[in-house]
């Protein structure tokens, strides 16, 4: 299984640590080790599956972490947003970025793609530990998982260490 780290300076994450507003690299590259997470090692079937297809949405995901349903989509994801999440999934399902998740599910609650995920990612929180970033992988009416995971630097590049509140399997 293929793993891709972003790397963080030194200086950004005591930025962090210090109270400083997160920089857009620290968003991207939080978001993209979240998402890989579900992909590659959470994705409610057994280690290694892989999707037929990664549909990923193009904005945050209101319902990331929790399952509840949003208000709409949140803010577009950023350009490095994107890149960084396409380099994190690269080797793990052919990725395709989706505007409206509810396009790409059938009337049976299936995804329009046999054997894909829809993924949504929340906007990340970042405190005095890292950051938090929630998540959702949807596979069918009755597969899928929305929870959220807690990130620290770990050898300089952030990394998933666990996961923090209520998480959701179906």
């Amino acid at each position: 299984m293929r793993r891709v780290f972003l790397v963080v300076t030194a200086a950004a994450m005591l930025a962090v640590s210090c109270g400083e507003p997160p920089t857009e690299a620290d968003r991207a590259a939080v978001m993209a080790a979240a998402l890989q997470q579900v992909v590659a090692h959470d994705n409610t079937f057994e280690e290694g599956h892989t999707f037929a297809a990664l549909l990923v949405l193009t904005s945050l995901d209101p319902a990331a972490g929790t399952a509840r349903s949003g208000s709409g989509p949140g803010r577009a994801l950023t350009a490095a947003e994107r890149t960084a999440i396409e380099e994190s999934l690269g080797g793990l399902g052919t990725l395709r970025w989706i505007d409206d998740a509810e396009e790409w599910r059938t009337e049976d609650l299936m995804p329009a793609i046999e054997g894909a995920a829809i993924l949504g990612v929340g906007e990340p929180r970042f405190d005095s530990e890292g950051a938090l970033v929630p998540v959702s992988l949807w596979c069918g009416g009755v597969c899928g998982i929305w929870l959220t995971y807690r990130l620290a630097v770990q050898d300089g590049v952030w990394a998933v260490v666990g996961t923090e509140g209520d998480f959701i399997i179906s």
